[in-house]
Formats: structure tokens, sequence, C-alpha cells
């Protein structure tokens, strides 16, 4: 027999050189999208702040409580300051442990070559491959790893595996429904006692519910400690509250789930391979264990969807995370409980096939990152201050977050940015001294049509209307934008200024906002369906129980 040693060591071994081989290229990446804005609040919030003040904390998020997110950031800052590196290698190394507890945890049920082949093949999806290059879903992956140890931890110490779970949530709420997988652990557990999956002890079947009423107790109160610090902390206990965001839109879930499964750029033979292994791993599963395989699946199925159901309107790669992660386990243990040999050929296939598009995923996200939003953060990183404006596809919060952090480490200001045309059809900004990224290079704005073309900015200026009426009322009470805008019209954008980041609202809407560190501004563009438009001047994002009205009557400009 092998030593229980070297039965652990082998397999953790292969999963570190091939999380190396895969993701070493990941150590070379530079700050993108949130990662700015991650690190000004774990320098700006105080640890006590992160997770008890929601003055503090909403800084980050108004609607979502991830304060372990804060606090990885402020670990890694700790140990090399703004060195990416760190953080890099700290994203790299999360990935590899969760790929480490997912082996353990498959290894309960399933022989070992299939729990380390399950656990390569998560390594090498779209999801770790995009995860190990965005820093600012580390939370997601963190989340992961407690998620894994509190389900590891369940058979042997119902409090430990509570506070993995408590841990889990604080890291990313996406994880809130795992106990449903401590039931079906405790269910398992019970029918170890006659014969696995089959059949429990006939004499104590009717003590299996006062069993799992029993475990859950510690869960429950973690879940409710949880609802309550979150209630506190945003003073939601909703998933999203802003009237801008996207109604759910079901219908696109599937697709998005499988694209994000086998990646953007999958090949039919590769999305083949994966399709002919999931029926062939449910088949499998439900012929030997019928009804029982059923409701865990459909058990699973609510664990890993019920949480990405109201973000279907604007469905973003990392919102599968968590789903991809599971789901990867989940076929592995289908096909080791099948009780036959040839299963493992299937699973075989489908780390090979996940091998060989690992690395062309890769090339395709580094290309399309630092071709892109890392050269326009470069730009603002290293340029002077007199450098061409820069016409920014990036968020404005990536762009502004690096220009604050420059000051911070004292290298002086950087080149201006600005977001949207609005900055050159409001005649604020000359386009013949700017400049924007065109395929990793930065080029003349107009060798580019990225804000659109000088005839494009001719035609919005002959519609433009300056006299146009346009009235606004915009208060904040209680951490909530409220607003009201008139009269009506096909469509108002809400302007930042003087980045000039355009984002569409209704005519009257409530938003929940952080409490502002500094004064900002802001403007109202008003759009006819005809194309006339209109726009404010510059106007204060009011104060915490103030009001700012301003209005224009036809032909006549108002203050």
């Amino acid at each position: 027999m092998v030593p229980m040693r070297v039965r652990s060591l082998a397999p953790i071994l292969a999963l570190v050189i091939l999380a190396i081989a895969i993701h070493a290229t990941a150590l070379s990446g530079f700050w993108l999208y949130d990662d700015p804005a991650l690190l000004i609040e774990s320098i700006l919030q105080p640890l006590s702040g992160t997770f008890f003040d929601p003055s503090e904390y909403t800084h980050l998020a108004a609607h979502t409580f991830t304060p372990l997110l804060l606090v990885s950031f402020k670990l890694d800052r700790l140990l090399h300051d703004f060195d990416p590196f760190v953080f890099y290698a700290h994203q790299v190394a999360a990935i590899l442990t969760a790929a480490v507890l997912m082996y353990f945890v498959l290894r309960r049920y399933i022989p070992d070559i299939y729990a380390t082949a399950g656990a390569g093949v998560f390594l090498m999806t779209w999801s770790a491959v995009y995860a190990a290059r965005t820093l600012m879903i580390r939370h997601y992956v963190e989340g992961l790893v407690f998620a894994l140890a509190a389900l590891l931890a369940w058979r042997r110490s119902k409090k430990l595996a509570s506070f993995f779970y408590l841990l889990a949530m604080l890291s990313k709420e996406v994880y809130a429904t795992i106990p449903l997988w401590f039931i079906c652990e405790s269910i398992y557990e019970w029918r170890v006692a006659g014969s696995g999956w089959r059949a429990g002890p006939p004499a104590t079947r009717h003590k299996l519910p006062a069993v799992i009423v029993r475990d859950l107790i510690g869960p429950a109160i973690t879940v409710v400690v949880f609802l309550v610090w979150r209630w506190r902390m945003t003073g939601l206990t909703g998933t999203y509250a802003q009237s801008i965001a996207p109604p759910p839109n079901f219908a696109v879930l599937p697709r998005a789930l499988w694209t994000h499964l086998v990646g953007p750029e999958a090949p039919p033979w590769a999305q083949m391979v994966w399709a002919i292994a999931i029926v062939v791993a449910c088949a499998l599963f439900i012929w030997r264990f019928r009804p029982r395989a059923i409701a865990f699946l459909a058990v699973s199925l609510i664990v890993m969807l019920l949480p990405i159901l109201p973000l279907t309107g604007n469905f973003e790669w990392r919102y599968s995370f968590a789903f991809v992660a599971f789901t990867v386990p989940l076929l592995t243990l289908a096909l080791g409980t099948s009780g036959r040999r040839w299963p493992i050929a299937v699973l075989a296939i489908v780390l090979i096939a996940t091998a060989v598009m690992s690395a062309h995923q890769r090339r395709y996200y580094e290309q399309l990152t630092r071709n892109g939003i890392a050269t326009e953060g470069r730009y603002v990183w290293t340029q002077t201050p007199d450098a061409p404006v820069l016409a920014a596809t990036s968020p404005a919060w990536y762009i502004d977050g690096l220009r604050w952090l420059r000051r911070y480490e004292h290298r002086g200001d950087s080149p201006r940015a600005v977001f949207s045309v609005y900055a050159i059809t409001a005649g604020m900004m000359d386009p013949a001294h700017m400049v924007a990224v065109d395929r990793g290079r930065i080029v003349p704005l107009t060798a580019t049509n990225i804000f659109g073309t000088p005839a494009d900015w001719q035609r919005a200026g002959r519609q433009f209307d300056p006299a146009e009426p346009l009235s606004i009322e915009f208060a904040l009470r209680d951490h909530d934008a409220r607003w009201r805008l008139a009269p009506a019209a096909a469509r108002f954008l809400f302007l930042t200024d003087p980045g000039y980041t355009a984002i569409s609202i209704p005519p009257a809407g409530v938003n929940r906002v952080p409490e502002a560190r500094e004064r900002q501004f802001f403007r109202i563009v008003r759009q006819e369906s005809n194309g006339r438009w209109t726009v404010s001047p510059t106007l204060p994002v009011p104060a915490e129980g103030a009001v700012t009205v301003w209005a224009r009557s036809t032909g006549t400009p108002g203050r």
C-alpha cells in the first residue's frame, strides 16, 4: 500500500506544477479594472472601519458586504507595498489552494486519480485563467477557498465549518447557499453506516431529520449574524438596490454560463468534449443512484444559480466563477462514483481539452487587457502632466484611481483623461490635442474612431441647443441619491465632471451611494428622439441632507 503521506503529496505536487505552468505569466500583470480603487480603500480605511463603520466601508461598495477583500489587499501592501507581482503571486496561490482543497474534498467520495484530474481541470478552466489575471475578483477566489474548507471541515467539526462558512460569505455572498450541501453531507454521513449513497440503517431512519436540524444550528446562527452584520454595514439585505441597474434577464443565463465554462474563444470541438462529458456524467450518476442523484443535482443547481439570478441583466465573467468552480467537481464526482473503470477516460479527455484551450485563452485574455486597459493605465502611470489628454475607454474609477495612487507615492500628477465624447461635443476639449489607445498603441485621437469621427463631432455640434429647457433636482438623503429630471425626453445622461463619464439614468430614481470624501460635480444631458440635445452647466453633488436644484426655461438659461 502507498503511505498516506505519499498518496497526498504526489497529487499536490502535480497541482503545484500545473498551476505554475498555466499561471506563471499572470505574475507580470499590471493593475486592472477595480484594482486602484481597492488599493485606495485598503490605504484609507482603518481595519476596524472596514468591518464595523458603514461610513468607511461603503466607499468600497454600498450594495454588497465583502470586507475580507480589503483585508487581503492590506496584507499584500504590508508584504511589498505597491508591487503588482506580490498581488498576482497571492492570487495564483489562492487559486492553487482552492484546487488542493477541491482535491481533498473529492477524495472522500472517489478515487484519487479522479480527484486529482478534477482539481487539475479546475486549474485550467477559463474561469481560473481569468481569475488568476484579475485581482479585483480575489474575493470570489478566496471565498471559494473558505467554502471548500467549510465543506472539508463539516465531518470533523460543525463549529469550524460554520466559521469557514462565515469567512466565505465575508469574502463573497455568492457562497451563502452552501449549507444546502452541508445537508447533503449529513445525509451521506448517516447513510455510510448502511451502504453509501443507497441506504441507511433502517432502525434509525426516523432520527435523520433531527440529525440534520442539529447539524444546521451552527450555520443557521452564522447566516443570521452575517445578515444582521450586512444590514448594519450597507443598510440593505437584498443583492442590488440601484434603480439604474438593468432588470434580470434569465433567458441569457444558459448561454452565458456555457460560454464562461468552456471559455469565450472555445472552438466547437472543445465545446463538444465538454457537452459529451456532462451528458455522460449525468447519465451515469442518475443511472446508479436514481432519485437521490436527481435530488442532489437539483440541490446543487440551487446552490450555484440562486445567488447569481439577480445579476442576469448584466452578466459579467466574474459572476460565474463560483458556478464553474463547483461544476467541475460535480462532473468529477458523477464520473468517479459510476463504479466503472472507463469514465476516467472521459475525464482525461476533458483534462487534455482544457489544457489545450487554457494556453489559447491565456493569450486571449492577456492580449485583451495588456493591449487595452493596461496600456491606458501605464500611460497615466508614467507620462508627465502636460502630456496630451487621454480619451479613455477604461472606467473613470480605474484611471482616476491610478492618478490618486501616483500622487500618494509622490510621483507627481498624471495627464488628464476623459471618458466620453461629450468632452468634445460640449466644447470642453480640442480633439487635436488628445490621444487614445488603439490595439495597444498610443495614437492621436483623430487617427482612430474610438470617440467617433470629426464628422460625428460636427453633427453633434449642430444638434446641440444650449437653450433647450431642462430642470434638475438632485438630493442626497441617508446615502441615497434621489433625482428628478424634466421635461420628458428620449434619454437622460449623468455626466461626471471633469471626467465626462456618461451614465444613462431614468428621469427619476434612487441609487445607493457612498459618502463622498471630497467635493464632486456633475452635468445632465437631455437628448430628444430627433437627436437634438442640451447639457446643464457644472453642478455640485449635494452634501448629505442637501439638495441641488437648477432649471432652464425655454430660451432662457437658468441658474
